[in-house]
């Protein structure tokens, strides 16, 4: 038997970097487990559902020695999370887990470590270093246009380019598209292109941090990105992503610049009213005034007016509210560019303190 001696607010915080991958419900029981390894006073604890695998280490008793266990992952993160700040002692056998503090005591049944599915380790191709916190905003501008569950696999992830010096992320569901590149110290860096499944992306955004740097690393199936205690692995999608270049207007003829604070509550107020499946608004364009408006099957209608300088064209387009709203909110800052050039045409909306990120939504007819 071995005894590990540890805080349960320490653990807690450990478990909780992990557990965003471990199901409930699982076909392979193995799966709702999480494997605990023991090895010079140092606990590894990791977490897969066969597509992404998240570990992360955290400092034990020497005395507890080496060992191999698994524990069921949601029943222990809610044990050990309803024990504040308690010091615990956990026994480990063959067969089960104890937890006890100086007032509780719990039995978890364990599986043997050995079912356990870790990814295969593959030789490294392609690695570089970025800083956690540009990761992060790089993610966060682009993440929210990845398509969900689309037939076409290769559009639920986000496709990462690399090129010297460069990292490039782009998502885009068909409708839409999201396009941000950052700085990486590496010259060196030969053009490639790997789409990381939405479930990876998901948990990088949970455990990416602001200050520190990430380690990225790809070969021709996975993607590694080592953080400071956590280590993310997961499959990439073999497919052929669209050649986005093509759906990016080169130059947009119409061109209104407003106030991020002025445009996004507009459009918020006037979706409120439009068609709950399309999530369709008009955007008419007259002197020097932008009008939104809505109207649902139901003959409710919303309208809103803002102010903006003449262009000195008229225009009449529809588009999904919901979209035009999340390009807006990616840009970071006070002003947004909406950049048009005909009814036919997608919208091309920027920030002009941000060069590097790009958003496009493509019309649709109401």
């Amino acid at each position: 038997m071995n005894t590990i001696n540890i805080n349960s607010n320490e653990l807690s915080k450990a478990l909780q970097k992990i557990i965003g991958v471990v199901e409930r419900k699982q076909t392979m029981p193995i799966l709702s487990q999480i494997l605990i390894e023991g090895s010079d006073g140092t606990l590894t604890l990791t977490s897969t559902d066969l597509e992404v695998q998240l570990s992360t280490e955290i400092k034990s008793n020497p005395e507890a020695g080496d060992f191999l266990t698994t524990a069921p992952g949601r029943k222990l993160y809610e044990i050990i999370r309803s024990l504040d700040n308690k010091e615990l002692i956990i026994s480990i056998t063959d067969t089960d887990m104890t937890i006890e503090s100086a007032s509780s005591k719990f039995k978890l049944q364990t599986y043997p470590p050995n079912e356990f599915p870790l990814f295969e380790a593959t030789a490294a191709e392609t690695s570089f270093v970025v800083k956690q916190s540009h990761l992060r905003a790089l993610f966060h501008k682009t993440h929210f246009a990845m398509a969900q569950q689309d037939v076409r696999f290769y559009l639920n992830g986000l496709l990462l380019e690399t090129s010297p010096n460069t990292l490039t992320s782009v998502g885009t569901d068909g409708h839409r598209l999201a396009k941000s590149q950052t700085k990486i110290d590496k010259s060196n860096l030969e053009e490639a292109s790997f789409i990381v499944p939405r479930k990876a992306i998901q948990e990088a955004q949970r455990i990416i941090q602001d200050d520190g740097e990430t380690k990225i690393t790809f070969t021709d199936n996975q993607a590694t990105f080592t953080l400071s205690s956590v280590k993310l692995i997961t499959k990439l999608i073999d497919g052929s992503f669209p050649d986005y270049g093509r759906v990016i207007p080169d130059e947009t003829s119409i061109n209104m610049l407003i106030k991020g604070e002025n445009i996004k509550p507009a459009l918020q107020r006037v979706s409120i009213l439009a068609n709950e499946k399309f999530k369709g608004v008009r955007i008419d364009l007259a002197d020097n005034k932008l009008t939104v408006s809505s109207e649902n099957p139901e003959q409710e209608k919303a309208k809103e007016t803002i102010q903006i300088d003449s262009t000195g064209k008229t225009l009449s387009v529809g588009f999904n509210v919901s979209y035009l709203i999340d390009a807006i909110t990616a840009c970071e800052g006070e002003l947004v560019n909406i950049g048009l050039n005909d009814e036919n045409s997608s919208a091309l909306i920027t920030d002009p303190t941000d060069p590097d990120s790009k958003f496009v939504v493509m019309p649709m007819r109401l």
